[in-house]
């Protein structure tokens, strides 16, 4: 799985690499192997208690082994250990290493350079192994004793697993854009499935973990030793294997899932063909014992990229005894470009790449000092480019509103009764640049929505009187009936500029047969507002034309509304380049029902914008 990640990666691994040794000529046995920007200082493998090998690479602070005992920071990847070093000098790993850590780099269980077989991303086995890896680290002659876990996407899931684990040498992490449950959070938001994520990572993960490279360039070192070395930096041989054999064993037969596993399930608790579900592998499955372990931890997700933001606060909510602290961005998956659809010109990330780092290494050393780490959410708010604090989301001193449908396609808080009818445009997108992509590479780019918007039902607010602040999680209520058994709804919240700009805030995407409300107490961890349970027990029929009540969360957010604008609401059944299709392939009709004991709307936090 995953960003996810399971979770994907940032990327680092698609960079295309000049080939260190022809493609037709094998490698000479015992011949030295040419070291390309990223190789690693020390590569070797690490047996496990099972006896399968993983692979480790280690980075010294000035390519040297450090003079005295020094911290380790842990990247377990599933992408390649070289892929790290390999583009814009290493990024943040680089920026570790010349603070004086040393960075070790793992080629996960079953992925690219490591033996084993890969049934599912991040299962039990690969999850046991990180008690082996941090010992080992821990127990090195120029280690002082302590790990730290980090790492974007992927290698954020494998961090926060990593504070589940009753070991005393792993002192804090940094996850940066964590699925804290990889099923609702980017897979299946909203029980919805995301077909470009699944289908499009998941074909790519299973390719390059048998020793292709993923882009149809033909590669296979299986099959030919002269394309191992072009498939660097998601290949790298360990030390000893300057041949190429050791990584030819560890890809030769390997059994490996793929996006077929998960083509017919529909549920959270719903193991695919490999017998494991998409929650299994997500650090939300491990929340007893990371509330039990209370590993302090620095979190960042950001409002633009899938449910991270959300993935964040849900483990706030959930984990209320962990030292923890969230940094709430407004910018793509890697955070190196600015996201804001509000700021549309400006793409710098903020805070910039180089202020990410102090912050990152300000917390670790504030942990190895033996400070004491709070909770407090920092947060980007869209609009206003600046960053605000509070311990509580949504913050204390909000306003909640209810915003109903009424007639005139407005939203008001005196609703007039009545149905609204609007057949469902299979055509409707929100583009091929968007907080979905981001995790496969594409930032997100948001362009005026008001074409898009003639696709959809819509209701607008009336203008701001004053600046006002946007800060929480909406959740829309609809009174609702489909014309078919299986409906799927996405709800847009956006800002309409007096000149008639449509500008993306935020969205929801929910499939009716998950309507069922849950008791929070009997659900895996906090999931916020209006909670639903997404299992396969508490599924529920759609009859054709029959009213349903469906309650549900949009995706958190804070921006800041300016004067003159206004809120609207925009619902569709489909966003073609994104989710599955749903409604059986059939043309969809939606009945929305307004006014009365039937008010459908949305519910939404706000209070004055302060500057």
């Amino acid at each position: 799985m995953k960003t996810l990640h399971i979770l994907v990666c940032a990327l680092l691994a698609l960079a295309p690499i000049a080939a260190v040794q022809a493609k037709d000529g094998p490698a000479e046995a015992g011949a030295e192997i040419a070291r390309p920007q990223g190789w690693s200082d020390k590569s070797y493998y690490l047996a496990m208690k099972d006896s399968t090998r993983i692979a480790i690479s280690l980075y010294w602070p000035g390519g040297q082994p450090p003079s005295a005992p020094a911290p380790a920071i842990l990247f377990q990847t599933r992408y390649g250990r070289a892929g790290h070093f390999s583009n814009k000098a290493g990024g943040d790993p680089q920026r570790w290493r010349d603070a004086g850590y040393v960075v070790a780099v793992i080629d996960t269980r079953g992925s690219t350079a490591s033996f084993g077989p890969r049934d599912v991303d991040i299962g039990p086995d690969e999850v046991a192994d990180m008690d082996a890896i941090i010992a080992h680290l821990a127990g090195q002659s120029w280690s002082n004793g302590e790990v730290i876990g980090a790492g974007v996407s992927y290698m954020a899931d494998t961090a926060d697993w990593a504070t589940s684990r009753a070991a005393p040498a792993l002192i804090a992490a940094v996850p940066r854009q964590a699925d804290f449950d990889a099923w609702a959070h980017l897979f299946f938001p909203g029980g919805v499935r995301n077909d470009y994520m699944l289908s499009g990572w998941g074909s790519y993960t299973r390719e390059i973990d048998l020793g292709r490279d993923g882009r149809d360039r033909g590669l296979d070192c299986r099959l030919r030793v002269g394309d191992c070395p072009e498939l660097f930096p998601i290949l790298q041989p360990v030390d000893e294997d300057s041949d190429y054999d050791l990584v030819r064993a560890a890809l030769s037969g390997r059994r490996h899932w793929g996006p077929d596993d998960y083509r017919a399930t529909d549920f959270r608790d719903e193991p695919g063909l490999n017998g494991y579900s998409l929650f299994d592998s997500s650090p939300a499955a491990a929340l007893d014992a990371i509330r039990r372990e209370r590993k302090p931890v620095q979190y960042w997700g950001s409002w633009m990229d899938g449910g991270t933001a959300e993935a964040a606060l849900a483990r706030y909510r959930s984990a209320p005894e962990v030292p923890m602290e969230i940094w709430i961005t407004g910018n793509n998956h890697g955070h190196q470009v600015g996201a804001d659809p509000l700021l549309p010109a400006r793409r710098r990330p903020v805070p910039s790449e180089e202020e990410q780092f102090a912050r990152n290494r300000d917390f670790v050393e504030r942990v190895r000092r033996g400070e004491r780490i709070g909770r407090e959410i920092n947060y980007y708010v869209l609009g206003a480019g600046t960053f605000r604090k509070t311990a509580s989301w949504p913050p204390a001193n909000v306003s909640r509103e209810f915003l109903a449908f009424t007639s005139g396609n407005r939203l008001s808080a005196r609703p007039a009764a009545g149905i609204d009818r609007t057949d469902v445009d299979f055509t409707a997108t929100t583009g091929k640049a968007t907080r979905w992509t981001t995790q496969f590479g594409t930032p997100p780019d948001y362009p005026d929505r008001r074409n898009e918007d003639r696709k959809l039902l819509v209701y607008d607010g009336p203008p701001m009187t004053q600046d006002m602040e946007l800060v929480g999680t909406p959740v829309v209520t609809l009174h609702i009936a489909a014309r078919t058994t299986d409906p799927a709804f996405f709800v847009y919240l956006e800002d309409v500029a007096p000149d008639g700009r449509v500008s993306y805030l935020t969205e929801g995407t929910f499939r009716a047969i998950h309507r069922k409300p849950a008791d929070p107490a009997d659900l895996p961890y906090d999931q916020g507002p209006a909670p639903h349970s997404f299992a396969k027990a508490d599924a529920m029929n759609v009859v054709p034309g029959k009213l349903m009540r469906i309650e549900f969360a949009l995706w958190p957010v804070a921006a800041r509304i300016a004067k003159g604008h206004r809120l609207r609401v925009a619902i569709g059944g489909a966003d073609a380049d994104t989710f599955r299709r749903h409604s059986k392939g059939q043309a969809e009709t939606f009945s929305i029902h307004r006014g009365g004991t039937k008010a459908s709307g949305i519910a939404i936090t706000t209070r004055p914008w302060t500057g």
